[in-house]
């Protein structure tokens, strides 16, 4: 039975897995299941996976469903005492599994391990994803609520134990790793491992999803239920969380109003303000958007997304 399970969710993008897989097999760490996990895929990711020669590795196909979905699927048959996540656009260096199971070895009253994360944008820069106060070991639910700690799924690993009865949210398109990591940040402490680092490649399609309204209305939704359904209240002070839903919504009411869409900047504007009414930047943001003529509205392309439903929707977990 290997110790680590390595899991690759995959949609479409053959070239990429590829690559992620190969990234994986020249690792200094060989006590390793990978388990390449196959949303539905329309291209030749099969037969790719499949051309790969090593026993170590499986690929698992199951009807699209989204990323969550088959990050759910590769929990339910991982068999190692650590489970490592890496997406497909992402790469490890060699010594990356060794270092951090070794770090949860010695660490054991540790159930997590997260590392640095280095963008590599299209034209070949590479830059550190965050600054430094974004990474702290520890109990670190509350920091969710204050900078919010820089955890990516490939950057992250965990001993399997601390999985037990949670899945990812099936339900949330946007921002599920924000969700499932601040839950299990209630369940384990989490151990920052700064001696290597995670490469994140960014392409044009995943660029462009980044300046939008939803994705920082999701992370309110997010902070919204796990405070006061999931019982985040036990770790995190009201005001703190607050403040910090708050500022979420004025994020996508900020962006919302640069897209033009103003109807849609004043109603998001108006939650932040229930929120935390303290903060005097928000009527600011608020009469600038009063200001802005209404000929110049657009109305938005997307759906304001609904709050989040109060429990967690998994429909994949045994397939």
């Amino acid at each position: 039975m290997p110790s680590a399970s390595v899991i690759i969710p995959t949609y479409n993008r053959s070239a990429l897995v590829k690559e992620a897989i190969e990234s994986v097999l020249r690792q200094s760490y060989t006590d390793f299941e990978v388990l390449v996990v196959d949303d539905g895929s329309a291209d030749d990711t099969r037969s790719v996976v499949k051309q790969i020669p090593d026993s170590r590795i499986t690929y698992c196909y199951k009807d699209n469903g989204g990323q969550s979905s088959a990050r759910n699927l590769g929990l339910v048959r991982a068999k190692g005492e650590y489970v490592a996540f890496l997406d497909e656009d992402d790469l490890w260096p060699p010594n990356y599994l060794e270092t951090v199971v070794n770090q949860l070895d010695a660490n054991k009253d540790y159930g997590a391990t997260y590392t640095r994360v280095v963008d590599l944008q299209p034209d070949g820069e590479k830059r550190e994803l965050s600054s430094s106060e974004r990474y702290r070991s520890g109990c670190i639910t509350k920091y969710f609520f204050d900078f919010s700690p820089c955890l990516m799924p490939s950057a992250t690993c965990f001993r399997r134990s601390v999985w037990k009865n949670v899945f990812w949210d099936e339900h949330l398109k946007r921002s599920p790793d924000y969700d499932v990591f601040l839950r299990i940040s209630t369940k384990t402490k989490f151990l920052f491992v700064p001696s290597v680092s995670v490469t994140k490649r960014w392409y044009a399609e995943n660029l462009s999803s980044v300046f939008s309204p939803e994705g920082a209305i999701d992370v309110a939704h997010i902070l919204e239920r796990f405070y006061f359904h999931l019982g985040g209240n036990k770790y995190v002070p009201l005001r703190m969380a607050k403040r910090k839903i708050s500022h979420r919504y004025r994020k996508a009411a900020k962006i919302s109003y640069t897209l033009g869409n103003r109807r849609a900047a004043i109603s998001l504007l108006k939650k932040a303000i229930r929120y935390y009414p303290l903060d005097i930047r928000l009527y600011v943001d608020l009469l600038k958007v009063l200001l802005k003529s209404k000929k110049s509205d657009t109305m938005p392309d997307w759906q304001m997304p609904e709050p989040l439903p109060q429990y967690i929707t998994v429909t994949q977990r045994g397939k």
